[in-house]
């Protein structure tokens, strides 16, 4: 078919991706209407009926871009899902079109056709070339190398700087309409230069050429370039710093140590250490700030993209942000987001520098036990350096990014001083105006940074420390949330890095709830992520063979798509569970008198804690094991004491003439904290009575010696491990019902939850229907 200057072609419609002259793209078919023109114009009883087509722009919901592309179908895939045909193709752009006549799902279109004898800019064809030609060197596809340098050598300019163009991925939509858009082909070479120009600085292009492989014709431009260039490292250090506004006392110490540097030999030992540090002192963004753009809207609508359920955290971080809005600073209170990890700390940090325009910077402090990795080394030591908020801020070029300090609670103090005392002049409102990190030796305004901070557990955080940041609890998942969160955010990105499209592949919920369940043991969804990328690892592989099996084929031979991944493949592709539940509910099932089932919480969000107690003929010896803490020992000897005042009362053994053994399974941990009082009671209750108690219940709280429940920490984590064990009673004191009503109302709807006053309450609530009962 040959194509004419003007002719009616069937319109395939895009909101994303330009399709250039020269140029391949692969276009997902959605749209019904995009679907009717494949299935009228395009294919016939199984074959490509029509060999070209029309890539038309929306660029609004009514509105349609004045230019599209001609464009030849290389490629046309169809599959069927759920009794629902689906395509996608491969074209390749042949010419710019004007469309005069839109008359879906056809159109009239005239082709636009370069003017030939165009009067060329000699210096931008030459800078063409020479990006062309960076371009080809360091390309990933061999096709494109081989095509730029045959437009090179044809002196065909207009289609080179097409191609060159649809190599800089990171253009935005309207520029490269702007670019189709225009019809003189010497302003489409000097847009070409302009963007290809500025790529190192936008960070859209890295280019990294060896020398070896320079074209020797380049070579006299570098020698030019070095003759031009050869300037004293020193000058040149001069013209940076006088590009600087420092204060006047900063001025007068840098540029005093400036001028005995120009006084000194290069070979004195001192010299590379002064240079290094005016290197430094030149680097850093003394004066360079980002412009915020705090938006609550926008602000809302990326962490609800960002980030599943956490609604009180995000109305903290809305709350935040406005006030910063309001001030037009960030002078105040550190938000430290602590919780379980692998939650969505980090991420939502991001989430937040995002929100106000500003780069986002992150420092690892887990592990630190050196002050001098806070605050840098004196320079009169060997191998002396900045630290790390400096060498961070002179990486970041702004003075007021959003900088995450990860780990709080993992510094240690040691013989090297203390980390944490570091930071607190760091994160002092009234003091950080004036930061001296000891290599610098110069006071540095931090004031203008955001820093947020996370931890895992904040009762490990230094008290002056800790009275300095603003605790926000962020909580695990629950299973809903975490499927939802699978579906929403780790497919898709788990696909994306795997060069996976989603049309090829689907995930049963079944099979989700299966690796939820039974392959994951955690708050957060980091092991589930990994899951679900052993899944695309498989998938993929799978794709792999096909395609080797025929590299020319169409579509995957004997192969039906999307692959369906169900919960038998889940079993097969993860193995081995790493849970294993053993479910110790289910294991410990039914309960013997003495046994019941505790809550706890850890670094890793909650978890069920069996408590047993056994009895033995003897003196009332009490005998602990099990690794416990002090606080979870003395919780023992109140349980006992509470059930020795009450005995008489309530008609119950004291068990004076026997000694009781109480042990919690998992000996290896430690295990501490008041919280366990209640379970303790109620074992110590059942062994008395020989009633057991219920095998679907859990409980927690403190007890004190006259038998009042008393609040506890943790409670919506202690609540999931419950759901996760599959236990449908939690009984939690009374004072934790403001807790329990923050949590998500379907969590609470289905578990049977009782708040209780006293440790009566509490064993009515743990308790098998027993004549005991009649008597509490």
């Amino acid at each position: 078919m040959k194509i004419e200057d003007s002719m009616e072609l069937p319109v395939i419609l895009v909101a994303s991706g330009v399709l250039l002259p020269g140029a391949s793209l692969k276009i997902p078919i959605k749209s019904k209407l995009n679907i009717r023109t494949i299935e009228q114009h395009l294919t016939r009883g199984g074959a490509v009926a029509n060999n070209y087509v029309v890539i038309a722009y929306k660029v609004s919901p009514d509105k349609v871009y004045e230019v599209g592309t001609i464009a030849y179908v290389e490629k046309l895939f169809g599959w069927t899902f759920n009794s629902t045909v689906h395509y996608s193709l491969d074209v390749v752009g042949l010419h710019r079109a004007n469309i005069d006549k839109l008359s879906l799902p056809t159109c009239v279109v005239s082709k636009i056709v370069d003017s030939p004898g165009a009067d060329f800019n000699h210096t931008s064809i030459e800078s063409l070339i020479s990006g062309a030609k960076l371009l080809a060197l360091n390309s990933s596809s061999k096709n494109i190398s081989h095509e730029i340098l045959n437009l090179i050598d044809e002196h065909d300019y207009a289609k080179l700087a097409d191609l060159c163009v649809s190599q800089i991925k990171i253009l935005g939509f309207m520029q490269l309409l702007e670019f189709l858009g225009t019809k003189e082909p010497e302003k489409r070479i000097d847009l070409c230069v302009k963007w290809m120009g500025e790529r190192n600085e936008n960070n859209t292009l890295q280019l990294k050429i060896p020398n070896s492989i320079v074209p020797s014709r380049q070579k006299p431009q570098n020698k030019g370039r070095k003759v031009s260039n050869a300037k004293n490292q020193v000058e040149q250090l001069e013209e940076k710093l006088n590009g600087i506004e420092f204060t006047e006392e900063i001025s007068d110490r840098v540029f005093s140590e400036l001028h005995r540097l120009k006084n000194m030999n290069s070979k004195q030992s001192e010299y590379n250490i002064l240079l290094n540090w005016l290197e430094l002192v030149a680097a850093l963004p003394w004066n360079t700030s980002t412009v915020d753009d705090i938006e609550i809207s926008k602000a809302r609508t990326i962490l609800a993209e960002s980030h599943e359920a956490m609604d009180d955290v995000k109305q903290r971080v809305l709350e935040h942000l406005a006030v910063c809005k309001m001030n037009n600073s960030v002078n105040g209170m550190i938000l430290c987001f602590t919780g379980p990890p692998g939650i969505g700390k980090t991420s939502i940090a991001k989430a937040i520098a995002q929100s106000m325009g500003r780069k986002f910077q992150r420092v690892s402090l887990g592990g630190i036990r050196d002050e001098s990795d806070i605050r840098g080394h004196r320079r009169t030591y060997v191998a002396a350096m900045p630290g790390r908020i400096i060498e961070a801020l002179k990486h970041c070029k702004t003075n007021n990014p959003v900088f995450l300090l990860d780990e709080v609670d993992k510094l240690y103090s040691g013989n090297q001083g203390s980390p944490s005392a570091a930071l607190l002049e760091l994160l002092d409102p009234e003091q950080n105006s004036t930061f001296h990190d000891h290599y610098l030796n110069m006071p540095f305004d931090v004031s203008k940074i955001m820093f947020i901070a996370t931890a895992n557990d904040i009762e490990r955080l230094e008290p002056a420390l800790k009275d300095r940041l603003e605790i926000i609890e962020m909580s695990g998942y629950s299973l809903k949330e975490k499927l939802k969160i699978c579906e929403n955010h780790l497919l898709s990105r788990q696909l994306s890095k795997h060069c996976i499209s989603p049309d090829y592949v689907h995930l049963d919920r079944r099979a989700i709830m299966a690796m939820i369940e039974e392959y994951t043991m955690e708050a957060g969804v980091r092991q589930l992520e990994r899951n679900v990328g052993a899944i695309c690892r498989h998938v993929a592989l799978r794709l792999a063979e096909a395609l080797n099996s025929d590299p020319g084929a169409d579509v995957l031979p004997d192969m039906e798509l999307p692959i369906q991944i169900n919960e038998a493949d889940i079993h097969r592709i993860l193995k081995i569970k790493h849970m294993k539940r053993v479910k110790i509910v289910e294991k410990m099932r039914p309960l013997p008198p003495g046994v019941c089932f505790g809550l706890s919480v850890t670094t890793n969000g909650g978890k069920v804690m069996p408590i047993e107690a056994s009895k033995s003929k003897g003196t009332g010896k009490i005998v602990t094991t099990g690794h416990l803490g002090k606080v979870l020992n003395e919780s023992i000897l109140v349980a006992k004491g509470w059930l020795g005042a009450n005995a008489e009362r309530f008609g119950l053994n004291t068990l004076e003439e026997n000694d009781i053994h109480v042990h919690l399974p998992a000996g290896s941990i430690n295990k501490d904290g008041p919280s366990a009082g209640t379970g303790l009671a109620c074992a110590l209750v059942s062994l008395a009575t020989g009633v057991p108690l219920r095998s679907d219940a859990a409980v927690t709280g403190e007890i004190s010696l006259t038998g009042h429940v008393l609040p506890i920490g943790g409670v919506k984590e202690k609540v999931l491990a419950a759901q996760r064990e599959g236990l449908r009673r939690v009984v939690l004191p009374k004072s934790n019902e403001e807790e329990y009503l923050k949590i998500d109302k379907d969590i609470r709807q289905e578990m049977d939850v009782v708040l209780a006053d006293t440790v009566e309450e509490v064993i009515g609530a743990m308790m098998e229907k027993s004549p005991v009962l009649a008597k509490l």
